[in-house]
C-alpha cells in the first residue's frame, strides 16, 4: 500500500482538533484581550467533536502507516479525557497553552494509531515538542525555564535513542513496520535486541521509570499543577503504549489481547526495572517537603505497578490483563489530576502548609485526603480496586515474586500518603496554612466531581469488565 492510498477519513477524529488548534491560533490574533477564554471554548469544542468521532465517524481501514480503529480508539479517548480536564482547569491569558496542548495531543493520537515505527517516532516528537514549551510558556520564570531545558535534554535523549534503534532495526530487517512482516515475523537476533532496548529505553525516559526518572520530579515541580496533571497521566499513557507496541506490534495488539511472543530478554529486566522504579519512588517520595515533587515521585513508584502489569498482559496475552492497565491508567488520570488541582485551588506548595488545614477547609481537605487514599489504594477507592487487579493477574501469571514486590510498595507508599493526611486532620494550624480555598469555577469544578467520583468506584468491583467492554465496542 501506498502513501497516495491513504484516505483523509482515516484521520476523521483528528481533524476537528487540528481545526481547533488553527481556531485558537486565530482567536489570537483577533481576539487579543479574551483569546484565552475564547481559545478554550474552540479547544474543548474540538476535542469534544473528536472524541465523538472516535465512535461515530465514518468506517475505518488499516493502511501501512496507521491503523486508527479497534484498540486505537481507546487510547485515544483516554488521551481527549486528560486534554479536556486540563482545558477545564487551565486559566492562562493568551492561547499559546490551548494550541500547544491540542499540538500535543495530535501526537499522541498518532502515538495511539500508529502502524509503524516512523508513525510513533512522529507521534512522540509531535507530543514531546509542545509539551517542552508548556512546562515554560504557563508561567515563564527562571525555574521553569531550567525545569524546561532539563525536560528537553532528557526528551532529546529519548528521541536520538529511538531513532537510533530505528535505523538499526531498519537495517537489520530492511522494514520499518510494526505489522505481520515487521518485529515478530524476523525471529530474534542481536541487532534486533539492541535495537528494542534502545526504542524501549525512549518509552521508559517518558513514562519517568528507573533509571530514566530523575528530570521528573523537577518538572513537575516547577510546572503549573495542571501541566502537571496532564504530564502524569496523558503523557505517561503515552510512553506505555509505545512500550507496548514496541514489544508485540499492532498487528497483534487486538482488543483480546495478543497472538505473538515475548521480544527476546523482555521477560527478564521488565520485572527489575518494575520493581526498581516503584521502590526508588515510594523512598524518594518518603523525605519531600515539596508536595509537587512528592507526587512526582509518587507517580514513578505507580510507574513501576504499571510495568508489572505490562509484563503480566504480555505474559499472559488475555483481555484481562490490558483491562487491567486500562483502569489503573483511568484511576491515575482522576486521582492524579484531583490531587494535582486541589494544590493550585488551596495555594499550597509545602507539607507544612497542610498542617491543621482540616479545620480551616474541611471539605476542601477531604477531597484532597480521597485523593491521597486512592493513590495509596486504601479500600474501596478505585486505586485500592486497581492495584488489586494487577496484583491477582500477577498471581495468576506466575509472578508472586513481582506480587509481593507490588504490596510490599503499596504498604511503603502508604507511609507519605497517610502522613499529609495526619498533618492535615491531626496538627494545629500554623502561621503557613492558608485559608479556605476560593470557590473554583465551573469547569474547574466539574473536573473535581468527576475525580471524587471516580474515586470511588471501588465500591464497583466489575468496573474493570464494565471499562473492557466499553473500550472495545
Amino acid at each position: 500500500m501506498t502513501p497516495e492510498s491513504i484516505p483523509l477519513s482515516l484521520f476523521a477524529p483528528q481533524l476537528p482538533i487540528a481545526g481547533a488548534l488553527a481556531g485558537a491560533l486565530l482567536a489570537g490574533m483577533f481576539s487579543k484581550h479574551r483569546s484565552g477564554t475564547l481559545a478554550r471554548i474552540i479547544g474543548a469544542a474540538g476535542v469534544l467533536a473528536g472524541s465523538a468521532l472516535l465512535f461515530w465517524g465514518p468506517p475505518y481501514a488499516d493502511t501501512w502507516l496507521v491503523r486508527a480503529g479497534g484498540i486505537a480508539r481507546a487510547w485515544q479517548l483516554f488521551f481527549h479525557l486528560a486534554a479536556l480536564a486540563f482545558l477545564a482547569s487551565h486559566r492562562a491569558q493568551g492561547e499559546q497553552p490551548v494550541a500547544l496542548l491540542l499540538a500535543a495531543l495530535l501526537g499522541m493520537d498518532l502515538i495511539a494509531a500508529a502502524n509503524d515505527l516512523l508513525a510513533l517516532y512522529l507521534g512522540l516528537e509531535l507530543m514531546s515538542l509542545p509539551t517542552y514549551l508548556l512546562v515554560y510558556g504557563l508561567k515563564p520564570q527562571k525555574r521553569s525555564l531550567e525545569a524546561a531545558v532539563k525536560y528537553f535534554f532528557a526528551g532529546g535523549a529519548a528521541s536520538g535513542m529511538f531513532l537510533f534503534g530505528l535505523s538499526i532495526w531498519y537495517a537489520g530487517t530492511g522494514t520499518t513496520a510494526l505489522a505481520p512482516g515487521g518485529m515478530l515475523d524476523r525471529g530474534p537476533s542481536s541487532a534486533a535486541s539492541l535495537a528494542f532496548v534502545l526504542m524501549g529505553s525512549a518509552a521508559l525516559f517518558k513514562v519517568g521509570a528507573f533509571p530514566f526518572h530523575f528530570w521528573l520530579p523537577d518538572v513537575y515541580e516547577a510546572s503549573e499543577p495542571e501541566l502537571g496533571a496532564f504530564m502524569s497521566t496523558a503523557v505517561k499513557a503515552a510512553g506505555f503504549l509505545m512500550l507496548m507496541l514496541l514489544s508485540i506490534g499492532h498487528s497483534s495488539f487486538d482488543p483480546i489481547g495478543n497472538s505473538g511472543a515475548l521480544f527476546p530478554n523482555l521477560g527478564a529486566w521488565l520485572p527489575v526495572v518494575s520493581v526498581a522504579t516503584m521502590t526508588v519512588g515510594n523512598l524518594l517520595a518518603l523525605r519531600q517537603t515539596n508536595l509537587r515533587r512528592l507526587l512526582g515521585y509518587s507517580s514513578i513508584a505507580h510507574v513501576g505497578t504499571l510495568l508489572s502489569a505490562v509484563w503480566v498482559w504480555q505474559a499472559g496475552g488475555h483481555g484481562e490483563e490490558l483491562a487491567t492497565i486500562w483502569f489503573y491508567l483511568g484511576a491515575t488520570l482522576f486521582m492524579n489530576t484531583g490531587a494535582f488541582l486541589f494544590l493550585k485551588l488551596a495555594g499550597i506548595s509545602q507539607v507544612s502548609e497542610l498542617r491543621g488545614y482540616g479545620s480551616r477547609a474541611p471539605w476542601a481537605a477531604a477531597f484532597f485526603a480521597l485523593m491521597l487514599l486512592s493513590l495509596g489504594g486504601i479500600p474501596p477507592t478505585s486505586g485500592f480496586l486497581a492495584k488489586f487487579y494487577v496484583v491477582w493477574d500477577l498471581l495468576k501469571g506466575g509472578g508472586i515474586g513481582l506480587a509481593a514486590a507490588v504490596a510490599f510498595n503499596s504498604l511503603l507508599g502508604l507511609g507519605y500518603y497517610l502522613n499529609l493526611i495526619r498533618v492535615m486532620a491531626l496538627e494545629e494550624p500554623g502561621q503557613r496554612t492558608p485559608a479556605e480555598p476560593p470557590r473554583p469555577d465551573a469547569g474547574t469544578a466539574l473536573v473535581l466531581l468527576c475525580c471524587a467520583a471516580a474515586a470511588t468506584v471501588g465500591f464497583l468491583p466489575e468496573a474493570r469488565e464494565w471499562l473492557f467492554t466499553l473500550m472495545t465496542l
